[in-house]
């Protein structure tokens, strides 16, 4: 990126934008109108607003570190020299709020059948297991990871990614990374021992969890904790200034008639999704776009004949339309991403499940010629009915099964576990959008600070065909806690912009690399022009073999605990495209040695980490 380009978040911005695009209208000055006369607004230190996995894990986060609300003191011993106890007096003047629109309490109830499982999963990246499980350099207090059902998690060992046109392939695995890495988090993550194929010596490069399950796990770290409040299912109807400029939130029901609560804040924050309050009352602009794509989710059923079966390993294919990813959960369950058009997600949605079931085998088995022109059925004026679909997916898939391709000896290295059924009620669909904001806080007005910061996809969103989007806020509620604890200690105000300013220093570059990144990837692998494919399956061939750059990219992208820089998924998007045209320039003009190409892709391979 240029340096010179990049001295400003809206410049920055600017650089990765093609417009604007502006959150959902909120209003700002919206009254409800109680029966009561107006309460006095509540003073609170940081408030919180989304209980979300962003905002869960960040009240978790003020709740359980050196802000002082609730410390395990056993684990002193262990975890020094890391850290030291809490500061009771830290504790007895900052207090934290968490401001809900639903109900929390069904966290506390939430258990599905077994078998069953939620279709919002995110990959946690080992560098972030580390900071959940309390393991990672800074944190050691926040034991979220030790609150999971262990049972319904899936530690991954590798990934296969695949191109849907030329096939070519790369694999990521366990052995790529750094065994002897002292902040392993291995000894915190029993969940992997669930499958009954690992092996327990081996590293994980990342976990698959549940949303649901993290969020309950946050909220039992928060049980009983001192100086923490809760307030859910309650809308945010107003964000407000008053004479100093703090910022008043009132909530309510937003039934007229019913009484509000208000509450003050030195500090708001807005871990609220895209449409985010906390930004529209900041006046923060978002610049990105929308893709012409949605995210199709589903969880699966495997085959009982291949129970176990490279269940550890997350599958994915890109296809033109984009990706499509299997992601294991268990030996018998795994979670399903595909980003396709709008068309072909609502006509995939309308399909019955025996069908839909079908289908996605196909995807990652069938000659993208095949599946194509199945696909084309799907979206066609005059659509066929069912049955003549199931027909003409029967004929295309017929050479692969009178090859014994799906039975279990024979099952090929480059394809998931076969799926039995599509777990009912599962299947949703979701638009996918890239943004980003000109800024992680808001700026002061009138002399005084806004005293209101963005994490996660209030700052941010993102294509999911890294897996990044969890992690990315993950690592903002990091950098952000760290700041506050600075602050603290300082004896600084957690709300002033001069306390905060170093959060978007750590975070927007880093995050700003990993959009512009994932998006050039979403592009490169969308072209079906012959120079295109030729280019990036060359690309991703060379890579392929050389486990010591595959490492340095893995190690940026957070699968290993200390995190190696941000720029990991830049350089495999870059990596893929220019070492397959360089390859391709060197037959051009005599044949440049293959070491000659990998030299200068390993020397900016070194200058960005």
């Amino acid at each position: 990126m240029n340096r010179a380009s990049s001295s400003t978040p809206r410049a920055v911005a600017h650089s990765l934008s093609r417009k604007v695009v502006r959150a959902r209208p909120f209003s700002c000055t919206l009254r409800c109108r109680a029966a009561a006369a107006e309460a006095t607004a509540e003073t609170h230190d940081i408030v919180v607003i989304g209980g979300g996995p962003a905002g869960c894990t960040l009240a978790a986060a003020l709740g359980e570190r050196r802000l002082g609300y609730r410390v395990n003191k056993s684990q002193l011993t262990s975890c020094q020299p890391f850290c030291t106890a809490s500061n009771t007096a830290i504790s007895s003047t900052h207090k934290v709020t968490l401001l809900e629109a639903s109900s929390m309490a069904k966290l506390a109830d939430w258990a599905l059948s077994p078998g069953e499982y939620s279709n919002r999963v995110s990959s946690i990246t080992a560098e972030n297991v580390a900071f959940l499980s309390g393991q990672s350099h800074w944190h050691r207090y926040i034991g979220v990871w030790g609150h999971l059902d262990a049972t319904r998690a899936r530690g991954i060992e590798e990934m296969q990614v695949w191109d849907g046109l030329s096939d070519a392939r790369i694999t990521f695995n366990s052995p790529t990374l750094d065994s002897h890495d002292p902040f392993s988090p291995q000894s915190a993550i029993p969940i992997a021992s669930t499958s009954s194929t690992r092996s327990p010596n081996i590293a994980l490069m990342a976990t698959l969890v549940e949303n649901l399950n993290l969020q309950r796990a946050c909220m039992r770290v928060l049980e009983g904790a001192k100086n923490f409040d809760l307030v859910d299912n309650k809308k945010v109807l107003s964000i407000t200034s008053d004479a100093s400029g703090w910022p008043v939130i009132e909530v309510g029901s937003g039934v007229e008639g019913e009484p509000t609560r208000k509450v003050r804040a030195r500090l708001l924050i807005g871990a609220d999704g895209f449409n985010s309050p906390v930004k529209t009352y900041s006046n923060i602009e978002s610049f990105g776009w929308a893709y012409n794509n949605q995210g199709l989710v589903a969880s699966l059923h495997i085959s009982p004949a291949e129970m176990g079966i490279g269940m550890t390993t997350a599958w994915q294919r890109f296809l033109p339309e984009g990706p499509i990813a299997f992601l294991p959960l268990s030996d018998t369950a795994s979670s399903l991403v595909w980003s396709t058009t709008p068309e072909l997600a609502k006509a995939i949605k309308q399909l019955p499940l025996e069908l839909m079931t079908r289908l996605v085998n196909s995807a990652f088995t069938l000659p993208y010629s095949s599946l194509s022109s199945f696909l084309s059925l799907l979206t066609s004026v005059n659509r066929p009915t069912d049955s003549e679909l199931s027909d003409s997916l029967e004929a295309l898939v017929a050479p692969l099964e009178a090859a014994s391709l799906y039975e279990v000896d024979s099952i090929p290295e480059e394809s998931p576990p076969k799926i039995e059924s599509i777990q009912p009620g599962s299947v949703a669909a979701f638009p996918l959008r890239l943004s980003h904001v000109d800024s992680y806080l808001g700026m002061p007005r009138g002399g005084n600070d806004l005293r209101t910061a963005l994490v996660g996809d209030a700052a941010h969103t993102i294509h999911p065909l890294a897996g990044q989007g969890l992690n990315m806020g993950l690592g903002d509620i990091q950098s952000l806690v760290k700041t506050l604890e600075t602050a603290v200690q300082n004896g600084g105000d957690v709300g002033s912009y001069n306390s905060l300013k170093s959060y978007p220093r750590a975070r927007y570059i880093p995050n700003h690399a990993l959009l512009s990144a994932c998006d050039h990837l979403a592009s490169l692998y969308g072209s079906q022009l012959s120079p295109v494919v030729w280019a990036r399956s060359t690309g991703l061939e060379i890579i392929n073999e050389l486990d010591s750059v595959k490492a340095l990219l893995m190690g940026g992208a957070g699968a290993k605990t200390k995190g190696r820089g941000a720029g990991a998924w830049g350089l495999v998007a870059d990596g893929i495209e220019s070492v397959g045209q360089g390859v391709r320039m060197a037959k051009m003009v005599g044949g440049m040695a293959l070491g000659q190409v990998m030299n200068r892709f390993g020397g900016r391979l070194a200058g960005r980490r």
